[in-house]
């Protein structure tokens, strides 16, 4: 809605300054004024984004309970856990995990799938999360020995 209102406002205004020529002056000032307002307002919107990821550190929040079955299809998996928030003040909006399988055979593990997703939940301060996300891994060699899961949360934002 609104962005139809500032098209229409800058539409009249061009027809204004089009028919009415001693307001050509003014009209131009004032658009200037509202594409500085609009470009003040985005650049605002972006630095508290980037904010958000910078509230709580990746090491506040905690992946626990983490189990693993097969998905749909033989390329996803889902995995489910839940998630701990002890940060004391700001509430988790969505986190950034990295999952990777290990292939260990004897003495020695290979990782042989690494894929990176988001978890969208809100977890309050000191409180924690029960979730469900699926994962799909392009491409899964076929395990030889014992399949080993490990869990990494990159980014955390935070409101």
């Amino acid at each position: 809605m609104l962005p139809i209102a500032i098209i229409l406002l800058i539409l009249i205004m061009i027809f204004m300054a089009t028919y009415l020529p001693k307001l050509r002056r003014v009209l131009g000032m004032t658009l200037m004024v509202i594409f500085g307002t609009i470009g003040f307002i985005i650049w605002q919107d972006t630095q508290e984004r980037e904010l958000e990821f910078e509230r709580i550190l990746p090491r506040q929040a905690q992946l626990s309970h983490m189990e693993v079955r097969p998905g749909l299809n033989s390329r996803s998996f889902v995995l489910t856990g839940r998630l701990e928030n002890s940060a004391q003040i700001f509430t988790i909006l969505s986190v950034t995990i990295q999952a990777t399988i290990e292939d260990c055979y004897m003495t020695e593990c290979e990782i042989v799938g690494q894929e990176a997703a988001e978890i969208s939940l809100e977890v309050p301060p000191t409180q924690a999360r029960d979730f469900s996300l699926t994962m799909p891994f392009p491409t899964i060699p076929k395990i030889i020995g014992e399949a080993r899961w490990r869990y990494a949360i990159l980014k955390v934002r935070a409101r």
